[in-house]
């Protein structure tokens, strides 16, 4: 009596495997109609320190909100940040310098706002840390459309007193492309631990700040109404002297 084989080798197929290999196969050539994320976007944290009076007002001030773009320029020495007003606010590090503009001569749009502030008790010294949002220079314009998209919805999520990843994989970036710029990351990454001494300043936008900040780009209508919020709290806070001091 013959001996039937379990299997025969040659004709045995995996279903689990095959299928495996037609989603990554699916996947691969989904990836392959976008562009390479390493020659179209990079996203990072980056900090700086405020150059003189001017930099520290700014940074403690209510011109230092958190989400504020900051005007990047070329100075005499290397790269730096502006005020709306064209005031130079920071100087940067050289080899933040050195990286910022090779991407600017290679035709890169660069995009800094304000992530945090930091201040250090001891020296009563102000530092800050920013976001960059960085697109290449051959994206087409529904592409650079939605990584603007995204840059904008991260830095309001910044705002908001998080602290989201900004650099993206090959797989997420095509996912942030084919949203619009919708997508992102909802996991945040953790806050850095700050040295012994340094607290962090300022980390949010409030709402007084919003109003504030249109304020400060000569919107009209926003600059009565934060003179109004203004006046509210401080009635609130007179209220609240008056009724528990001075109303029994």
């Amino acid at each position: 009596m013959s001996k039937i084989p379990l299997h025969n080798s040659g004709r045995f197929q995996d279903p689990l495997g095959d299928y495996m290999k037609v989603a990554w196969e699916t996947k691969r050539q989904q990836l392959e109609r976008y562009p390479d994320v390493r020659e179209a976007y990079q996203g990072f944290y980056a900090g700086f320190y405020p150059l003189g009076k001017e930099g520290a007002n700014f940074l403690s001030s209510a011109e230092g909100i958190i989400g504020t773009e900051l005007d990047l320029r070329r100075t005499g020495s290397g790269l730096g940040f502006f005020a709306h007003d064209g005031r130079q606010i920071s100087a940067l590090d050289d080899a933040l310098a050195d990286r910022l503009t090779a991407l600017a001569d290679a035709g890169w749009t660069i995009r800094c706002v304000l992530a945090y502030t930091l201040f250090e008790t001891e020296k009563k010294t102000f530092s800050a840390r920013f976001a960059c949002f960085c697109l290449g220079p051959g994206l087409s314009e529904d592409h650079r459309k939605a990584l603007k998209n995204f840059s904008r919805n991260m830095t309001d999520r910044i705002a908001s007193a998080s602290h989201p990843g900004l650099n993206l994989s090959q797989e997420q970036f095509a996912r942030v492309l084919t949203s619009g710029g919708e997508w992102f990351l909802t996991k945040d990454e953790p806050w850095p631990e700050l040295p012994k001494g340094t607290v962090y300043y300022r980390r949010r936008r409030t709402f007084n700040d919003r109003l504030i900040g249109a304020a400060l780009k000569g919107n009209r209508g926003c600059s009565i109404a934060s003179w109004i919020a203004a006046a509210v709290i401080v009635a609130a806070i007179v209220y609240a002297v008056w009724y528990f001091f001075f109303s029994g």
